[in-house]
């Protein structure tokens, strides 16, 4: 199984998620940072998982821009989408997560989950620290990923 993995990450929460699933695909996986790196067209891959943070209700514009381009293709892998968001509504986050990615490549994709969030304020800009500050309440660091939905996630390919 060949396998590519596009992540976007601002501050480094989908890029640990999309490591921790390449270490867990069986096969050949490929990981690509669309934010810093260019991205091959999916043609030559078996398997396609793309994953980002969600700012503001939305991923990262290099990955909505990825997908865009190569959507017609994407529809003929197998694909998986993911998410980092540690919003604490799990209805919001679902509805966060349907409105990240255009809706024929959510309802193809064979695996789909919110796989954690890191909210690291040592890192954030300033802007996003007051962003985040009214979100949670308070600047204190946290951090969470959940390893049993990556494993989950990860293994669905290797079926």
């Amino acid at each position: 199984m060949k396998s590519l993995i596009i992540y976007a990450t601002k501050y480094g929460s989908a890029a640990e998620v999309a490591r921790r699933i390449k270490n867990q695909l069986d096969g050949n996986t490929e990981l690509i940072n669309v934010m810093t790196d260019p991205a091959p067209t999916p043609n030559h891959y078996d398997t396609v998982i793309l994953g980002g943070s969600i700012y503001m209700g939305k991923i990262q514009k290099q990955l909505t821009n990825y997908i865009n381009k190569n959507l017609e293709e994407l529809k003929k892998k197998n694909v998986g989408l993911y998410i980092c968001a540690g919003h604490p509504d799990k209805d919001y986050v679902l509805n966060e997560f349907r409105n990240a990615f255009p809706e024929d490549l959510y309802k193809h994709a064979l695996v789909k989950d919110t796989l954690g969030y890191v909210f690291n304020f040592e890192k954030l800009r300033f802007f996003d620290k007051l962003i985040l500050r009214a979100f949670k309440g308070d600047s204190v660091s946290t951090s969470e990923l959940y390893d049993d939905r990556i494993a989950s996630f990860s293994q669905a390919f290797n079926k």
